[in-house]
């Protein structure tokens, strides 16, 4: 395999670009182990790839809606002790590429790519088989990466996965007038615009429930007008443009926050040589149901965990459990090895 990272030269960074690269640093000063930092060329686009750990298998990590990299802080130096590491951007969130939104008029524009993206990316880092592990729309793309090229994965581990689920017939004539109104609030149409006029220390004011989950490692001041490393990544994160990421969401979503092509009769056509496995956060708004129901018509879904003390963002909020999740879920090679032994 080749080493990528040693040739390193950053890009030539706008104001928004150096203040999204000082947030990343800041969110991952916590971890111990070594990394390496890249941006990948993927044709006319670049992916940011961070490299951690040495100790095994590659293991490639892929965020949710309007995350990034920084936000496996907690989980990054585990994993090293395990895997070969590598968290990337997705195109059009974070520090990576964020291609013209006019390009992408289809689901299948937004999903190839995703997927071609990843793609070409793995081969240029000379990979040529990997685990791919993603958080929800995170976990949505490497679903889907999965159909495209299920030969270069070995195993698909997909946390709390957005849009799996079928949306029923009635599901808005169900809703309250109420409800309507604050999912609408909350959808993807203004949730990022919203997060860009904010500021950081709104961000801090108004997402509380999320930054405590990292208050163990970036301990924040509980004040109004507190500035937070995390509440600054995920600032930074969504304030450059265009919108991208969130125009490819729109892409492949409909309205109060469902899939337009749901994963569900779907995923049975990933090959059966791909292992697949589910983690679920017991207190998630996501559906865990739909994952115990492949797992009785598909043999390669290996394991559905289902992650007590945890809503949505899994990975944070019950970290001792979530890491033994996933080594049972991809047994790390020197793991396989001193057991055998």
């Amino acid at each position: 395999m080749m080493n990528y990272f040693k040739s390193f030269s950053p890009w030539k960074l706008s104001p928004s670009k150096l203040d999204m690269e000082t947030a990343e640093k800041r969110i991952l000063s916590n971890i111990k182990t070594p990394y390496e930092q890249k941006f990948v060329k993927v044709g006319d686009y670049e992916i940011n790839t961070i490299k951690v750990g040495d100790k095994g298998e590659p293991l490639v990590l892929i965020h949710g809606f309007g995350a990034g990299i920084g936000l496996w802080c907690c989980n990054l130096d585990f994993l090293a002790k395990h895997y070969t590491v590598y968290a990337i951007d997705l195109l059009g969130f974070g520090r990576s590429s964020r291609p013209d939104p006019e390009l992408i008029k289809t689901i299948d524009d937004a999903e190839k790519l995703w997927s071609d993206s990843i793609y070409d990316w793995s081969k240029e880092l000379g990979l040529e088989k990997f685990n791919l592990v993603g958080h929800s729309l995170g976990g949505y793309v490497a679903a889907t990466y999965a159909m495209r090229h299920p030969e270069t994965l070995k195993h698909t581990l997909l946390l709390d996965c957005w849009g799996i689920s079928v949306k029923p017939i009635d599901y808005e004539q169900n809703m309250t007038f109420t409800r309507k109104m604050i999912t609408k609030m909350l959808s993807v149409d203004v949730s990022l615009s919203i997060v860009r006029k904010m500021g950081p220390k709104l961000v801090t004011k108004f997402r509380r429930d999320l930054l405590t989950k990292f208050q163990h490692i970036h301990p924040m001041e509980m004040t109004d007008n507190t500035e937070n490393i995390v509440s600054n990544y995920i600032y930074h994160s969504n304030s450059i443009e265009p919108a991208t990421g969130e125009h490819l969401f729109r892409t492949v979503s409909l309205p109060f926050g469902w899939a337009a092509d749901p994963l569900l009769p779907r995923i049975p056509s990933i090959d059966p040589s791909v292992d697949i496995s589910f983690i679920y956060g017991e207190q998630s708004w996501i559906d865990s149901r739909p994952g115990y129901q492949l797992q009785k018509e598909m043999p390669n879904i290996k394991h559905v965990h289902l992650l007590k003390n945890a809503g949505h963002h899994v990975y944070a909020d019950n970290i001792p459990d979530f890491h033994d999740y996933i080594i049972k879920s991809i047994p790390p090679i020197n793991r396989v090895i001193e057991e055998s032994n």
